[in-house]
């Protein structure tokens, strides 16, 4: 009762403040059109009242909004719009989409804004325009609408097409690479053309020294790159690197060319403790530790628990001496990437089974060869 009379009290303070061309005047919203009419004011007040009621009522209870929310983020345009409205829209957007109860919740909770867009006309002609001009599956809509909904309350012509169209002449992407980016980092199209993604392209171009070509595959192979910031995270990050590992600026590119995912690691959490096991573990001298990486710059990408460790044990127990277990690592440090279950042992058994010899050798023919060559 408290919440339903406190609904109450705030629907008669959004109708009060409606405009009204006269005291006598109404607003046919089924028609669009304004009409004088011989209604007392106070009984207009006390039906856009009741309409205002019934919306704040299905943003709370069906909608899950707060009450703090419901205050803060809700326009009037939402509110005062017919009783159905809202319902429609919302069961439009769920069965287009394919959404659950508490995705479409989420989704307009963030982005109220999106319940003031028409089904008929503004989403379904996004919608249509984004699965036709990035040839997207269903599937694929719906994980870029879940991901970025802000796109739902964008303007196409303003926003979404000159997004896209810039990105892929800047980059010169084809239909799929685009796809791919923008499946991948939807967000990237809620940035600023001329304040963020010109900036962000320019600086890493240069800064890495890429060719435009270079700078499209760095991108595609990892498009969240476009969601980072340069001065609170790429900069710092590569200027760490480079100092940690003592690289040139080109050995630095090279290294961000063939893992572009170091970019989206954290130095705290990820680089420098994988850095410092490595170091420690493999007994490497700094020139060593920075050879290592540069040769297999993708061992940033494994889990020293559950990858790096276990294949280490694995080769020292196969040889049953350490320090050439080490070596072999050390110079080809591209057998961590191999699977430890489905490779390794399996090979190792077959290997032993047939009476071959377990050296050094043989552990890198196991690791290294194709089907075909095994």
């Amino acid at each position: 009762m408290n919440r339903r009379r406190s609904c109450w009290l705030v629907a008669i303070q959004v109708a009060w403040s409606l405009p009204s061309p006269s005291a006598f005047q109404t607003i046919n919203h089924r028609r669009g059109q304004t009409r004088a009419r011989s209604k007392p004011l106070f009984r207009r007040i006390r039906d856009d009242a009741s309409i205002v009621a019934y919306n704040q009522d299905y943003l709370v209870g069906t909608l899950g909004f707060s009450e703090e929310k419901l205050q803060k983020n809700t326009s009037k345009r939402i509110l005062t719009l017919e009783n159905g409205v809202l319902e429609e829209r919302v069961n439009w957007l769920k069965q287009r989409l394919h959404l659950k109860r508490h995705e479409i919740n989420k989704m307009v909770q963030s982005h109220p804004g999106i319940l003031s867009q028409r089904s008929d006309t503004n989403l379904i002609t996004k919608l249509d325009y984004l699965q036709t001009r990035l040839h997207l599956d269903e599937k694929c809509l719906r994980k870029i609408i879940l991901g970025a909904p802000f796109i739902l309350s964008s303007s196409t012509r303003e926003n979404l097409i000159p997004k896209l169209d810039y990105l892929q002449r800047r980059l010169s992407l084809d239909d799929v690479s685009l796809r791919k980016i923008i499946v991948v980092a939807p967000n990237t199209l809620g940035f600023s053309i001329e304040d963020n993604l010109v900036p962000k392209l320019d600086w890493l171009q240069q800064r890495l020294m890429l060719s435009n070509e270079r700078l499209a595959k760095i991108i595609t192979r990892l498009p969240t790159i476009l969601q980072y910031s340069i001065k609170g995270n790429i900069e710092p990050k590569l200027d760490w690197l480079q100092h940690r590992l003592n690289l040139d600026d080109a050995a630095m590119t090279k290294v961000i060319h063939r893992f572009p995912s170091i970019l989206g690691l954290s130095i705290p959490n990820k680089l420098e403790p994988t850095l410092d096991w490595l170091q420690q573990r493999l007994s490497l001298t700094d020139e060593e530790l920075s050879n290592l990486i540069q040769k297999s710059p993708a061992l940033f990408g494994y889990s020293v628990d559950t990858n790096i460790e276990p294949t280490l044990n694995f080769f020292i127990e196969a040889l049953g001496a350490e320090d050439k277990a080490l070596n072999l690592l050390k110079r080809s440090p591209d057998l961590f990437s191999t699977s430890l279950e489905k490779r390794l042992k399996p090979r190792l058994e077959e290997a032993k089974n047939v009476g071959m010899v377990i050296n050094v050798a043989c552990l890198k023919r196991i690791g290294k060869y194709a089907e075909k060559q095994w």
